[in-house]
């Protein structure tokens, strides 16, 4: 059951985790043989005494959950933090626009840019095996942080750190694509005061879509290597995030 609650964030909840593409059956299907796979390799535990008692069990169950929150977070961060840049690039580039007249929309609004780079950076976090580091630092995690323990104290500060920086990150893989935008933007604007009478902006608009995607394929051949940067980043910040 702890073990469980350690690996749901990461394999069943589907706001952390990051197969929450897969069917419910088939993540908790691998949420059990992760769990049991767990307890074969972890050293043997003592029974703690605050076990048979209600309420020092719910607090050791939260605990492991809140343990799995983190190492779910040291994931998800950097998605949002790729996501959140690759929509400000969007926006910049009036890509954003498309959402308006997607007829398969599900009330919420997608971007082009933004669903590129996130397919990409899972497709990456499979390829360059950071699930194993992951899996790793959750199996050391049982070492330092025993199943059922309540010794668990988390860093504010760290986590702060960790959040900031990933966002940071996130915005250097796009950084060369809205800097080539803000040179467009600035021609246009030039454009617009000597031609006042003239719409310059949707003249100007199949512009900056295609200077967008020029950039975007100029920039792609350094983009895994910062998408790495981004989560290796988050996963070396957790265990000062656990007051290491």
């Amino acid at each position: 059951m702890f073990a469980m609650l350690r690996y749901a964030p990461l394999l069943a909840i589907p706001a952390f985790s990051s197969v929450a593409w897969a069917p419910p059956m088939i993540r908790m299907v691998l949420l059990m043989a992760v769990a049991w796979l767990t307890v074969i390799a972890a050293p043997s535990l003592t029974p703690m005494p605050y076990w048979s008692d209600g309420g020092g069990l719910l607090l050791a169950c939260s605990s492991e959950l809140l343990i799995g929150m983190t190492f779910g977070l040291a994931i998800m961060l950097p998605q949002a933090g790729i996501g959140m840049a690759a929509s400000v690039a969007d926006m910049q580039a009036g890509l954003s626009a498309a959402s308006l007249l997607d007829p398969g929309g599900q009330h919420e609004p997608e971007t082009l840019l933004g669903s590129l780079l996130l397919l990409a950076a899972v497709v990456l976090f499979f390829t360059l095996n950071l699930h194993v580091q992951l899996f790793h630092l959750m199996a050391e995690s049982l070492r330092v942080l025993p199943l059922g323990a309540v010794g668990l104290r988390l860093d504010p500060e760290a986590f702060m750190a960790m959040v900031g920086s990933s966002f940071l990150l996130g915005l250097m893989v796009v950084a060369p694509l809205m800097i080539g935008l803000f040179a467009v933007d600035l021609a246009v604007a030039y454009a617009t005061r000597s031609m006042p009478q003239a719409n310059v902006y949707f003249l100007a608009l199949p512009l900056k879509i295609a200077a967008a995607l020029l950039l975007l394929a100029a920039t792609l051949a350094y983009v895994p290597a910062l998408i790495e940067r981004v989560f290796q980043d988050a996963l070396a910040r957790l265990p000062s995030v656990f007051g290491a």
